[in-house]
């Protein structure tokens, strides 16, 4: 209180600065968190997404479960997902079709049927898992096919797995994110034979299949070194 009997004011036209303050905090905090996802290498990503959702309280649901749940949807449109095996191994996700599904015997074209089934595993992949990487593999039993187009079962079983690449292709997903390998019967599931060296029926129907992995990013374009002429290693070239 002054002289006169009047109180001071003690600056109240300077509490904005708290709430200026407070907002500049959020601002960066904000900032920070757009410069963690941009710099994020592969994987880490959904890692920072899952401490995210437990520090704030709520539930993280990996994107590969969002995609099973998804895919075990579409059963009515789709009869054929009911013979598929859906496996969630730690690196991503592996859908299987036996081959009898996708190809008739000794084809590597696609049947018409399940051409709309892999445009909808390929949309369902770009929705629920960012920039996924697909990893296609055809595999065949032990019997030996000997045709003009397929000499051997290693034409046969990349010519399958690249029949479904150019179906996930042709929705539009980037190429450079697939991978297509054919194995031949170098590595089966279940044997072929039995201990007498008889084939195994029910075994070899198994072992013709295409497998569908679906992978985060960075397995793909992870950088490569290259070769000099003269044997020498050149380091990754940095990409962004």
């Amino acid at each position: 209180m002054d002289d006169s009997g009047h109180e001071e004011e003690h600056g109240d036209d300077e509490l904005w600065l708290i709430s200026y303050a407070d907002l500049m905090t959020l601002l960066f905090g904000f900032f920070v968190l757009l410069y963690v996802f941009a710099s994020a290498k592969s994987g880490d990503a959904e890692k920072v997404r899952e401490g995210l959702a437990k520090s704030f309280g709520g539930s993280y649901v990996p994107p590969y479960e969002e995609l099973a749940d998804e895919l075990a949807k579409q059963v009515e449109d789709h009869p054929i997902m009911k013979m598929v095996d859906v496996q969630q191994p730690k690196d991503g996700m592996e859908i299987t079709f036996r081959s009898n599904l996708l190809f008739k015997s000794g084809s590597a074209t696609l049947r018409s049927d399940v051409k709309k089934t892999m445009v909808m595993m390929a949309r369902l992949i770009s929705k629920n898992v960012d920039k996924a990487e697909i990893f296609i593999a055809g595999h065949t039993d032990d019997a030996p096919i000997s045709t003009r187009r397929f000499p051997s079962n290693w034409e046969l079983s990349g010519a399958r797995s690249a029949s479904v690449v150019r179906e996930f292709i042709s929705t539009g997903y980037d190429p450079k994110m697939m991978v297509s390998v054919g194995y031949a019967d170098s590595r089966p599931a279940y044997p072929n034979r039995d201990k007498r060296n008889i084939p195994i029926r029910e075994n070899r129907e198994k072992n013709r299949r295409v497998v569908i992995k679906v992978v985060s990013p960075g397995i793909v374009n992870q950088a490569k070194s290259t070769t000099k002429p003269d044997g020498r290693r050149l380091p990754p070239s940095n990409r962004k």
